[in-house]
């Protein structure tokens, strides 16, 4: 008992670790409510849907203030999260060889005002959070007994197919 009233250390190796905060079920809800259908796709995906450079083409828009090369790629599912590519150019002999060196996710608004982040103070919410409350969306007014059967049905028939 006494060690719990032993003050922490300068470097802190007594404190707990926290993570990050975890979104309510009721703010995943909220937002998952207000959010557009291609913004749920990539929260529910854990991921945004990116093109190749053979998709895209490779396009610089700027040079940083180290000399890296700037590409920004839009997402093209939800269209609201823009990677930020920082590439180098670098001479073997004749050629010149390109690399990304690092990249970074910066988020915009849509035109309608929609977002792709949560507001601020509400935690972070994970892809399964948010696959959660669309499934609870999607199957809202139906009864466990209706959902039983339905589920009966769908074995019966597909029970045929895999012997």
């Amino acid at each position: 008992m006494a060690d719990k009233a032993r003050p922490l250390s300068i470097q802190g190796e007594q404190q707990q670790e926290q993570g990050p905060v975890r979104a309510s079920d009721d703010d995943v809800d909220r937002y998952v409510d207000d959010a557009p259908d291609e913004v749920l796709a990539c929260r529910e995906r854990g991921r945004h849907l990116f093109p190749t450079i053979r998709q895209a083409g490779i396009e610089f828009t700027g040079v940083d203030r180290d000399g890296l090369f700037i590409r920004r790629v839009t997402c093209t599912c939800c269209g609201l999260a823009v990677r930020v590519e920082r590439w180098e150019a670098t001479k073997r002999g004749r050629h010149l060889r390109y690399q990304r060196v690092a990249s970074d996710l910066e988020y915009r608004k849509g035109p309608d005002g929609q977002s792709y982040q949560a507001p601020p103070g509400r935690g972070r919410m994970t892809p399964r959070q948010i696959a959660n409350s669309v499934a609870s969306r999607a199957l809202q007014g139906l009864s466990l007994a209706e959902l039983r059967r339905a589920a009966a049905r769908t074995d019966g028939r597909n029970s045929g197919r895999n012997g």
